[in-house]
């Protein structure tokens, strides 16, 4: 079907993703695109930062900040009918705030005390003390909502045979390679700007496509037979940037791609801080990103991506490449270049095997390091694994070493979650322990204002440089690409995916 194609007289938007899609289960490990269209979170992240109402259409704060109390917007239904009022908001957070505990990975909550009923529209939020942190609890992948009542009906089939939420798509099929989703003329709009009715009709029909290959992905882009492709090849990003038939985004990704090594291989002496100095140094991040992601993309040595807030650039700012350094800081170590090249100490040698996912950019990114590594005795040998289940089984088997890659759109928090002590052993794959670290965490967490989330920040950045739970290599551009026939395709600085409520042909109009 060539670009702009109808489908049974509707125009139909198809979108090239480079992952195999999860199920759209709103406490999976995983959100992809077509969660976005399909759910709604009670707040969306505005292009400053601050809060917007989504599912929410007002809130109010009390004198001491310790209470908000948040209306739903009005005449909202689930795609199945039921009402999405206050009663139902309530049931799909507490259903995901009790998953969300369950595996350990609840910071977002920890100012909260509880969330009641107010009314029949509006939910109270208790605070245990006033928090700079309530907006991006609600405002995030975390907290889509979605139909408790029937999850609880259709149990594991719910995201896949069934999905019910409250996004301008309503989810039809579903596969691990494709994800199709018709518009739902039931939709009530919310009221902030960003979510504005568009000037023209939205595409009838919204497909997501598994398309695993980069060079793949744009050939379908080119041939017209997708709309919009996600990383695309990085050393074709200028040119499709100056060819009028597509529109280009590309910033920094709210990621970060880093190596870890497992503090409890003392025979590897990585829970040894010059070893772990010796493999920062060792890594040449400008190679790296200029030869793996042709350029598209930028070194860092610290663990938040770069142009995004809270980004402390202090510690990339005195970054270095230095493998003499590293060699001597081996030698220190105890770990002495044998007769084979490969550094050993009590005749463990510095060989070991590093698990990483099964795409391409990992691939390139992998070799690189070992060519690299290899320059001061370390010999990596790479398994990899497809994404993500196998690859999340083979981390919880306690590998040695893992490359891995979060991406999340609140940094600090992905950097709780796979660096604090108590993330050990998963997701904090490395078993790091650094408690000037966790301190600084807690201060995070406890926040009250945005100058407090600002100062346990970047105390959060230099604790984490001076004792390297893991070993940063780089952030990764964020790409789209689109045909120029569509407008309102909005990705944005530091959001994990688009929002689809604008999407529109801007070849027709109302």
């Amino acid at each position: 079907m060539a670009s702009g194609t109808t489908m049974g007289g509707e125009l139909v938007f198809r979108e090239g993703f480079e992952y195999e899609f999860s199920a759209l289960q709103p406490m999976s490990d995983h959100i992809d695109p077509p969660a976005l269209a399909a759910y709604e979170s009670p707040l969306a992240k505005g292009t400053d930062s601050q809060p917007v109402g989504l599912l929410v259409d007002s809130w109010q704060i009390n004198a001491d900040g310790t209470e908000w109390l948040m209306k739903i917007r009005p005449n909202v239904t689930f795609h199945s009918g039921a009402p999405c009022d206050a009663s139902a908001v309530l049931a799909a957070l507490n259903a995901i705030r009790t998953a969300l505990a369950e595996s350990g990975d609840d910071s977002y909550w920890n100012a909260v005390s509880d969330v009641t009923l107010a009314d029949s529209e509006t939910l109270r939020f208790s605070l245990h003390h006033p928090s700079a942190r309530v907006a991006s609890l609600l405002w995030g992948p975390h907290t889509l909502i979605h139909n408790e009542a029937g999850r609880r009906e259709y149990g594991e089939d719910f995201g896949s045979a069934v999905v019910d939420g409250t996004g301008p798509y309503r989810v039809v099929s579903w596969s691990e390679e494709r994800v199709a989703a018709e518009r739902w003329d039931g939709y009530a709009r919310p009221s902030a700007p960003m979510f504005a009715q568009p000037s023209a009709d939205m595409p009838g029909r919204i497909e997501w496509v598994a398309v695993l290959g980069e060079s793949e992905r744009l050939a379908m882009l080119e041939a017209g037979e997708l709309d919009c492709i996600h990383a695309p090849p990085a050393d074709q990003v200028a040119r499709l940037a100056d060819d009028p038939r597509y529109k280009t985004f590309r910033y920094s990704q709210p990621a970060s791609m880093y190596l870890t090594l497992n503090w409890e291989h003392r025979d590897l002496g990585f829970n040894d801080l010059r070893v772990r100095q010796a493999f920062y140094l060792a890594l040449d991040r400008e190679e790296i990103v200029a030869t793996a992601l042709a350029g598209c993309g930028s070194p860092t040595w610290g663990p938040l991506p770069p142009n995004l807030e809270f980004y402390d650039p202090s510690i990339d700012a005195r970054g270095d490449f230095d493998s003499r350094q590293a060699g001597s800081l081996l030698d220190a170590a105890g770990f002495a270049v044998g007769a084979d090249g490969i550094r050993q100490r009590d005749g463990h040698r510095m060989s070991f095997p590093c698990v990483v996912q099964d795409d391409e950019t990992f691939r390139r990114v992998s070799a690189i390091v070992a060519r690299q590594l290899a320059d001061i005795g370390v010999d990596l040998r790479f398994e990899f694994y497809k994404p993500f289940v196998e690859y999340y089984e083979a981390c919880r088997d306690d590998p040695a070493c893992t490359i891995n890659k979060w991406l999340w759109q609140d940094p600090m928090d992905a950097l709780i979650g796979f660096c604090a002590s108590d993330k050990r052993p998963f997701l904090n794959w490395s078993n790091a322990s650094s408690p000037p670290l966790d301190d600084a965490f807690d201060a995070w967490t406890r926040a009250e204002t945005l100058d407090d989330l600002h100062t346990a920040a970047s105390r959060a950045q230099q604790a984490f440089a001076k004792d390297l739970p893991y070993i940063p290599l780089l952030t990764p551009d964020d790409v789209w690409v689109w045909d120029s026939r569509f407008s309102g395709y909005d990705p944005r600085p530091g959001m994990l995916y688009p929002y689809y409520h604008t999407l529109h042909d801007s070849l027709s109009s109302r």
